[in-house]
C-alpha cells in the first residue's frame, strides 16, 4: 500500500563525478521531508510491509562490512510502548574487527534486554506501539588492492508533530556508474506516492542543466 504524505519536498545534496565523463564515479546525495497523517507505529507497519522494515535493513547477526551509520550510529533506534510503559529500543552495531580490514565485522546488540529476542518486524506480534523511531544503513566496500570508496547510505527519521508525523530521508551512493538515484533497493521499499518519481524528476533536471553548462 502506497502511503500519500501531505506535504513533501526533495533535495539534492550533493553530485560529484570523481572520475571521467567517459567512466563516471558518481557520488550523489539526495534528502526528502515529508509529513503524514498517520501515527508513526502505522507508519512503523506500513514500512514492516513493504521490507524496508526486515533482518535485511535491521540484523540480527554478525554481518560484515555494514553498520547503522557512518559515525557510529546505531542500526535502529526507537521509542516504544512495552507492558503500558515507554522504553528506548536499540540495535546497536558492534565493531568486532576483521581481517585485514577489508572484512570488518559488526555484530548487532539488542537492548532492553527483556526484548533482545524481539526484531523490530515483529514489534506487531507483540503489541508493542512504535512512537518514535529511526534506522541506519550504512554498507562499504573493499577491493584488494584496488583503492575504492564505494559506499551506500541510508537513513531515516520518523517522529511524532502536534499534527501528525514528520519523515526524514536521505539516501546516499557512490561511485555510480551511470546518472541515477542512489540507493534503488531502498528507494523501491518506501512506500511513499510519488517520492521516488519527484527525485528523479530533480535529478534529471540537474543532469540537464550540467550537460547545458558543458555546451560550447
Amino acid at each position: 500500500m502506497m502511503l500519500e504524505s501531505k506535504h513533501f519536498e526533495a533535495r539534492i545534496k550533493e553530485i560529484h563525478n570523481y572520475g571521467t565523463s567517459r567512466k563516471p564515479q558518481l557520488t550523489v546525495r539526495i534528502s526528502a521531508s515529508l509529513f503524514f497523517g498517520e501515527t508513526a507505529d502505522e507508519l512503523h507497519g506500513a514500512l514492516t510491509d513493504s521490507g524496508l522494515i526486515s533482518r535485511d535493513t535491521i540484523p540480527f547477526e554478525v554481518v560484515s562490512n555494514f553498520r547503522g551509520s557512518s559515525d557510529g550510529g546505531p542500526f535502529y533506534r526507537a521509542r516504544v510502548l512495552y507492558d503500558g510503559e515507554e522504553r528506548e529500543y536499540i540495535v546497536a552495531a558492534r565493531d568486532t574487527g576483521g581481517v585485514l580490514r577489508t572484512r570488518i565485522r559488526y555484530e548487532p546488540i539488542v537492548s532492553p534486554k527483556e526484548l533482545r529476542l524481539v526484531h523490530p518486524a515483529e514489534f506487531r506480534r507483540y503489541n508493542i506501539k512504535v512512537l518514535e523511531w529511526e534506522l541506519h544503513n550504512y554498507r562499504h566496500y573493499f577491493m584488494l588492492f584496488v583503492s575504492s570508496k564505494r559506499f551506500e547510505s541510508f537513513d531515516i527519521f520518523v517522529k511524532p508533530t502536534a499534527e501528525g508525523t514528520s519523515v526524514e530521508v536521505e539516501l546516499a551512493e557512490s561511485e555510480l556508474k551511470e546518472f541515477r538515484l542512489p540507493c534503488d533497493w531502498y528507494v523501491e521499499r518506501l512506500p511513499f506516492k510519488g517520492l521516488k518519481e519527484h527525485m528523479q524528476r530533480l535529478l534529471n533536471a540537474r543532469r540537464a542543466g550540467s550537460e547545458q553548462k558543458k555546451m560550447p
